[in-house]
């Protein structure tokens, strides 16, 4: 196999690699950068469980919020995404929205965000998995085709 017949099946890998990493960025988490996924609890506590996102929330926090000691690990929202599957809102769902103020469960607890919610979907746990799966396999894929092109060089 000529050196160009290989880099150009690199080349190619990386554009697929790369594409699907843009057309499933909605679940890979460090992609995920205008959303938040959320685990709803059903206890005496915030609405929310964040499980990938609080970078992007500590990111978004106005100014005016800044001054408090906020926890980021769990938030309140103006709506409590739900389907009729889990009506109680306690699947993954990613959400989209803006940081809007601050609550809190009693007067010794933290300060928590309080999150609109504009846009929220369901995250199927399937795809989720499958696709964090395909990407890894890909990967590892990719580099072994990498160091079998680097060796021929």
């Amino acid at each position: 196999m000529k050196l160009n017949k290989k880099l150009s099946v690199l080349i190619i890998a990386g554009i697929l690699f790369f594409g699907q990493i843009f057309v499933f960025r909605d679940y890979i988490s460090p992609i995920q950068w205008d959303q938040i996924k959320v685990s709803g609890q059903a206890c005496t506590c915030p609405d929310e469980k964040v499980v990938n996102g609080q970078l992007y929330l500590r990111t978004i926090t106005p100014d005016s919020l800044k001054q408090y000691n906020l926890d980021y690990s769990e938030i309140y929202v103006t709506e409590k995404p739900n389907t009729e599957i889990d009506p109680m809102g306690v699947d993954l769902y990613i959400i989209k929205g803006a940081l809007i103020g601050k609550e809190r469960v009693s007067d010794g607890d933290l300060w928590n965000p309080k999150f609109r919610i504009d846009e929220w979907k369901e995250v199927d746990l399937l795809k989720d998995f499958g696709v964090k799966i395909l990407v890894f396999v890909q990967l590892i894929v990719f580099i072994i085709i990498y160091g079998k092109i680097k060796k021929g060089a």
